[in-house]
Formats: C-alpha cells, structure tokens, sequence
C-alpha cells in the first residue's frame, strides 16, 4: 500500500503545541477540559489522521479550536495572526479569558479543572456556583478528630 505524505500542520495547530507544552499540561489533561478525546486533540494539533493507511489534513472546527485555545492560553490575536479570524471570534464569545495555570502542587490539577469550568459558565452561572460553594463547605472536625460516630465507636 502506498501511504500518502504526512500533511504540515497548519499554523494554529502549532501555536496550540506550543501553548501547551509552554503550559506544562499533558495533551489528555487539555483535551479533558477542552472536551475532547486525547486522540483527536493528537489529529488537530498534527494536522492529519491515519485513514485506510493514507494520511488525511485535519482542520478543527471553529469552536473546537477555540476550546482548544481557551484551555492552553492561546488569545484570539494569536488565533487571527494564525489566520483563524473563525476561531478568534469564537474564543471572544466564550467570554472568559484563558484558565490561570494554578502553581504546581498537589491541588493544581483539580484547580486548573474547575477554573476551566467555571471559565466556561455566564457570569450567572459562574456567581451561582460560587453562592452553592459558600453554602456547602465542609464542616471541621470536632475536637478530638475523627466524626462523632468514629469516637463513639472507639470509646
């Protein structure tokens, strides 16, 4: 079988490798929160997927690739000097600005996932997140550690 020539990635496909490698974030961690499997963020961000053992140039759509951008710090200017003016306009009506990459440490992970939700959510939805967080909070343990039902079982 004769496979085709691997196609060139197009030149948003490599602001997004760099974004994320620049973001110290795996593809699977990225394509999680961009909605994605990490298979198809691996085809976006090389510019082709294997069909019948020829080799197909992807494109990713519009609001993919603005997913995509949101979740590894790619602005909209980047995304029209790449020349997607169709994704930059995208990115604009997510009306978030990119996640803030949390420090590292033990909890970036679960932070960098939910300031990628909340990102996503209206400004309502974002305030009534936050309003349910104030009311759920967990309690402190009583003096003495351990639940109530802990302590009456030890003594």
């Amino acid at each position: 079988m004769n496979e085709s020539p691997r196609p060139d990635p197009p030149l948003e496909a490599a602001l997004i490798a760099a974004a994320l490698k620049k973001a110290r974030m795996s593809a699977r961690k990225a394509a999680g929160l961009a909605g994605l499997s990490d298979a198809r963020w691996r085809q976006i961000v090389s510019g082709y997927q294997s069909v019948s053992g020829s080799y197909v140039a992807v494109r990713a759509p519009a609001d993919t690739l603005a997913r995509m951008a949101q979740v590894v710090g790619v602005t909209s200017n980047e995304l029209r000097n790449a020349g997607r003016e169709d994704a930059a306009a995208e990115l604009e009506e997510l009306g978030a600005p990119p996640a803030p990459r949390s420090p590292a440490g033990p909890y970036a992970p679960p932070l960098d996932a939910v300031t990628a939700i909340m990102a996503a959510l209206t400004p309502e939805e974002q305030e009534e997140v936050i309003r349910r967080l104030g009311h759920t909070r967990p309690a402190a343990p009583p003096q003495g550690g351990g639940t109530e039902h802990q302590r009456r079982r030890a003594g």
